[in-house]
């Protein structure tokens, strides 16, 4: 993928030469982190054979509730709001997914249908009292530091987490075994339900926080 990034940096800079300089790559990297931190949240269900397809609903419902709650509200009660409906849908995706064995592709896909008709509920309770993004996530998504884009200090930590946790940590074993042979993981004592429940709950979180970036980023709440 590096190779492939790479010659098309070439190629654009051939075609168009003078496109690739530091405000292109401070932008496109930019955009391209919310997209990335949601490519974390696929690989870690995708090691397990599973799919989470709520994640685009659950970061557009955190990033809506965000920016509404946050007319009314403290910052930190509005992220604690903006951030329930992504525990919520991922907690019934890893029950289901988990304990009633429901396949992840129909259950995700479920649980995102029915998180956008609550969305469209709750935007017809609140559209008369407005919305607007906070300062903060509005400097984290656009802002740029010594041409560095603020967001990678969200990113960053966020990238080392989930490499570290895959790789050092019980937990990201455990998604590794499922991945490779489930019934082999049930027989040798693993509480699966527990293990993809915790999958899915993170996964929801992750994309709940990368809506509160998006928001930051494009600065509209829509």
């Amino acid at each position: 993928l590096i190779i492939l990034l790479v010659i098309l940096v070439v190629i654009l800079q051939i075609l168009r030469p003078g496109i690739v300089n530091e405000r292109w790559i401070a932008n496109t990297i930019k955009f391209a982190i919310p997209l990335a931190i949601l490519a974390g949240c696929q690989t870690m269900t995708m090691l397990t054979g599973g799919i989470d397809l709520s994640v685009g609903t659950v970061a557009t419902m955190s990033a809506f509730i965000m920016a509404t709650q946050i007319v009314s509200q403290d910052p930190a009660v509005a992220f604690l709001l903006a951030m329930m409906p992504a525990v919520l849908i991922g907690l019934v995706n890893g029950i289901g997914v988990g304990v009633f064995r429901v396949h992840p592709l129909i259950m995700t896909l479920g649980t995102s249908l029915i998180g956008t008709g609550c969305l469209q509920v709750y935007q017809r309770t609140v559209i008369a009292s407005g919305a607007k993004i906070p300062d903060f996530l509005a400097w984290l998504g656009t802002g740029v530091t010594y041409g560095f884009p603020n967001a990678l200090l969200l990113f960053v930590p966020l990238a080392a987490l989930i490499v570290f946790t895959l790789a050092r940590t019980g937990f990201g074993r455990l998604l590794y075994a499922v991945g490779d042979n489930e019934r082999a993981t049930r027989l040798s004592g693993v509480q699966y339900w527990q293990v993809i429940t915790a999958l899915y709950v993170t996964s929801s979180v992750l994309a709940g926080i990368t809506g509160l970036l998006y928001i930051g980023l494009i600065k509209a709440p829509s």
